[in-house]
């Protein structure tokens, strides 16, 4: 019969250590990352008092994918926000995927894409074939409202990753989990939905 002492047996048998240990030396890998910035998860908002479990319908986005440093995002949002500008209407939204885990990626090699969403039905998709374009799947996501600074937002996911989606019993699927801006300030501060595709 399975339960979680046989489970914690086996996984130290194999692996030479308890699962609490491999949490922590998670942990401690994910603190000593540059994108760190010297927090620890700790020192972070519970993730339960900010996360929503909802049902997000599916949309349309126009997209880039791109290929190098987290730190590089806020010059290419520039950019793309410049690109694709003749797109957008006051009901645009930007959001943006992040595909690689720095602390596993080379961080200079992190693939991520860039989106603001589209009507299916805007010209512009028949007139320009060059414009690249694809949906989000609804369903059933884990949303998590952030309201801060950049530099948290490392810490923020590596918390759902080594935290909350163990604690709630919550399993990710194979959609994309992508990042929703909601407000962006001047001096950096940001509000944003971080979206978490669950089975």
């Amino acid at each position: 019969m399975y339960s979680s002492s046989n489970f914690a047996t086996a996984f130290k048998k194999h692996l030479k250590f308890s699962p609490a240990d491999f949490r922590k030396k998670s942990e401690q890998l994910v603190e000593q990352s540059s994108f760190s910035h010297g927090i620890s998860i700790d020192e972070l908002e519970k993730s339960e008092n900010l996360i929503t479990v909802e049902n997000l319908d599916s949309f349309l986005v126009v997209y880039e994918r791109k290929k190098g440093n987290y730190h590089d995002l806020p010059e290419q949002w520039c950019r793309f926000i410049k690109k694709y500008e003749h797109l957008s209407s006051a009901d645009t939204i930007y959001m943006e995927s992040t595909i690689d885990d720095p602390t596993i990626t080379d961080e200079d090699r992190c693939m991520y894409e860039l989106c603001q969403t589209i009507s299916p039905d805007h010209p512009a998709l028949k007139e320009d074939s060059g414009i690249l374009t694809h949906a989000f799947e609804g369903g059933k996501y884990a949303v998590y409202h952030y309201k801060g600074f950049p530099q948290l937002l490392f810490m923020v996911y590596q918390e759902v990753f080594c935290r909350w989606l163990s604690k709630t019993g919550n399993q990710l699927d194979n959609r994309p989990i992508f990042d929703i801006y909601r407000n962006i300030r001047e001096d950096g501060y940001m509000e944003m939905d971080i979206c978490f595709p669950l089975k």
